[in-house]
């Protein structure tokens, strides 16, 4: 891309080098001042990088912004403008959670100057990868931004779980790492270029289908689809809480990038790799929120909600490539719409639940909801905050996870208008898929709010700490639901365009702005305005009458404890029981015995079934395999040098024979 050097692009620079000095006073100072001096200027780049990012294309100007030193490594187009502006935009809160999160670990004499190295130089590299316009500095940010992760995961690397998710991860990264080279080298060999502006294999329907497989495999593995979503549930759980926000409002989201880049690549794509990517998404999305629902794991349910919101993008994206495959731009344009404004829609309300459930953890000091109960009388404002994530997520309006899920329904239907055939009957079974996926959502988070924040305390707490930074993180999210929920035409003309930039071959299509949005305003100011105005008349019904608090009936029990109340095994018991097989769900009861019995007992438990009838069978047959090879078992450095050497050697050789 060719220009000349802007504002934007000055700012955009000067954004990154103030990021990357916010390293600078974590040798300088320790302790709390290390943490506020590091974090303010990281949070002063990350806003000033989102300024950057606003001034240029596809947002309030039709400019291309231009890095210094561009010389074609740097590509501004709409597609990486659009997630730079998701990476910026959830970096600011998860920032400002620093704050408070870090905080605690500080006053418990623990460093944390190596976990914000990590943090930024990931936010950095992140922003890099989506604006790179080579694959060699592609695959390097890339590396720095899994490694980073990586060794900010490891934080509390004492802990036997953190050992093993990290581990998870850093094989997961390796191996989608390993693909991605493969799928580089044969874009390389096609284009005899390595600048995404040459890669172009729409006359080379021979490469189409190996460059489709590889990108889906790289970055499928990143996204977290089905069946390449096992280490996804691992990780998540054991990395610091912010790390967690960020992994699943912004890295996963890298994958879905890869995706729709490498759609740019080799478009228009067969018919179907659509269906492909649509059958493997609805696998994702059913399945991630029945493994969400059997979880007790706070943030470990939160990570299988986001193999299924990663399924349903996944279903807009199959829907837009049917639509590219049959020269129909009405229903590439909602398909992909749809994956756009959900993935920027995940982004918000996902940090937003990963925020609230860390704030949890670090005051009750456990992740399993059993353990939990009656957080609503210690934090009003975060029980409000995540019951607003907890709406957004479901797609229930008036938030923003209704307004993505809308469209994408709109384009189920469009398609099976359209395409006729046996396309009715293939679209209605993916709307009752997606419907039941939403039903399975509300029963979870109303398990999860139920169970948390409701009721009486199962775990004492006698002090529960809040931070102005904690509401004001949360608080930025929640409000970024509610507007996106209530005003979402300008969101959807910025995806809108960014479509008609990088999509759109012929004429644009107006199927997704042409949606009558002001409506959609009305009805949901309307809701909002109820909503408001009941509580307001209830706060002054309790100024004008006496407030009353009262036990609740037990049925004629007055000593009421925690143990008789719901748990989350017990809500959620039906609905697991379907598919135990799957979910691998078992249960452990111990009826109670006798007219007075002493004890009764019922937990259940669900295993992930990739991960412990493929992923872990595959690791010890490989484990034991190289326990049989002798050279595995030498002390002498001398042969792990020989090795290395002889596979230099081979990668050498392998090159001169590729060229």
């Amino acid at each position: 891309m060719n220009g000349s050097l802007t504002d934007g692009g000055l700012f955009f620079a000067a954004s990154l080098i103030i990021q990357l000095a916010s390293i600078l006073p974590l040798f300088v100072r320790k302790g709390r001042g290390a943490l506020y001096f590091s974090n303010t200027t990281l949070l002063a780049g990350v806003v000033t990088a989102l300024c950057a990012t606003l001034s240029g294309r596809p947002f309030f100007s039709d400019r291309t912004i231009f890095f210094p030193l561009n010389a074609g490594w740097f590509c501004f187009d709409s597609l990486g403008m659009f997630f730079l502006f998701i990476i910026q935009l959830i970096a600011i809160p998860t920032t400002i959670y620093n704050f408070s999160y870090l905080r605690r670990y500080i006053d418990k004499g623990r460093p944390i100057g190596s976990f914000m190295i990590f943090y930024i130089i990931m936010i950095v590299a992140t922003q890099l990868i989506v604006v790179a316009n080579h694959a060699i500095f592609f695959l390097v940010s890339w590396e720095f931004m899994s490694i980073s992760a990586y060794l900010a995961m490891i934080f509390e690397r004492e802990k036997a779980e953190v050992q093993k998710g990290s581990f998870y991860y850093f094989a997961a990264s390796h191996v989608l790492i390993f693909v991605m080279y493969i799928l580089f080298f044969l874009l390389h060999r096609a284009s005899g270029s390595w600048f995404f502006s040459d890669f172009d294999l729409s006359f080379s329907a021979g490469m189409t289908a190996a460059v489709f497989i590889l990108s889906f495999t790289a970055f499928g593995i990143k996204a977290g689809f089905m069946p390449f979503h096992f280490w996804l549930p691992q990780a998540h759980p054991i990395a610091p809480t912010v790390l967690s926000a960020f992994l699943s409002g912004v890295l996963i989201k890298t994958g879905i990038y890869g995706i729709m880049r490498c759609f740019v690549f080799i478009k228009p794509l067969p018919e179907w790799c659509g269906w492909m990517l649509l059958g493997v998404s609805v696998v994702s999305a059913v399945l991630g929120v029945w493994y969400a629902l059997a979880q007790h794991d706070i943030k470990r349910l939160l990570a299988y909600h986001s193999i299924e919101n990663i399924g349903i993008i996944g279903m807009g994206i199959g829907i837009g490539f049917i639509g590219a495959a049959n020269n129909n731009v009405a229903i590439e344009v909602l398909g992909f719409g749809g994956a756009l404004l959900h993935t920027l829609n995940h982004a918000i309300f996902k940090t937003l639940l990963f925020i609230g459930s860390g704030v949890i953890y670090q005051n009750l000091g456990t992740r399993n909801i059993e353990q939990m109960g009656g957080v609503l009388r210690r934090a009003k404002f975060i029980a409000l905050f995540f019951l607003i994530g907890s709406v957004a997520i479901c797609g229930l309006p008036p938030f923003n996870g209704f307004i993505s899920e809308f469209v994408i329904y709109s384009s189920f239907f469009r398609t099976a208008r359209e395409l006729k055939r046996y396309y009715p009957i293939i679209m209605l079974m993916t709307v009752v898929s997606l419907a039941f996926v939403g039903g399975l959502a509300v029963a979870c988070f109303t398990k999860a709010n139920s169970i948390i924040f409701l009721g009486s305390e199962r775990t004492k707490q006698p002090h529960f700490k809040l931070s102005i930074f904690d509401h004001l993180s949360m608080g930025i999210l929640a409000a970024l639901c509610i507007v996106i929920g209530v005003f979402p035409h300008p969101f959807v003309e910025l995806v809108n365009r960014v479509i008609s930039d990088m999509f759109i071959t012929g004429t644009p299509s107006s199927a997704l702005v042409s949606i009558d949005w002001t409506t959609f305003t009305l009805i949901f100011s309307s809701i909002a305005a109820g909503i408001v105005i009941i509580y307001l008349l209830k706060v002054i019904h309790e100024k004008k009458y006496v407030h009353r608090i009262s036990h609740a009936w037990g049925c004629s029990c007055e000593d009421l404890t925690p143990r008789m109340q719901y748990t989350a095994s017990s809500f959620a018991d039906e609905l697991n029981t379907v598919p135990r097989g799957i979910l691998l769900y078992h249960k452990k009861i111990k009826f109670p015995d006798g007219v007075f019995p002493a004890d009764a007992h019922f937990e259940s438990h669900s295993e992930d079934l990739v991960d412990r009838r493929i992923v872990m069978p595959a690791f010890y047959a490989l484990r034991r395999a190289a326990a049989k090879i002798e050279f595995f078992s030498q002390t002498d450095i001398r042969y792990y040098i020989a090795f290395m050497l002889l596979m230099i050697t081979l990668y050498t050789f392998t090159a001169f024979v590729w060229k």
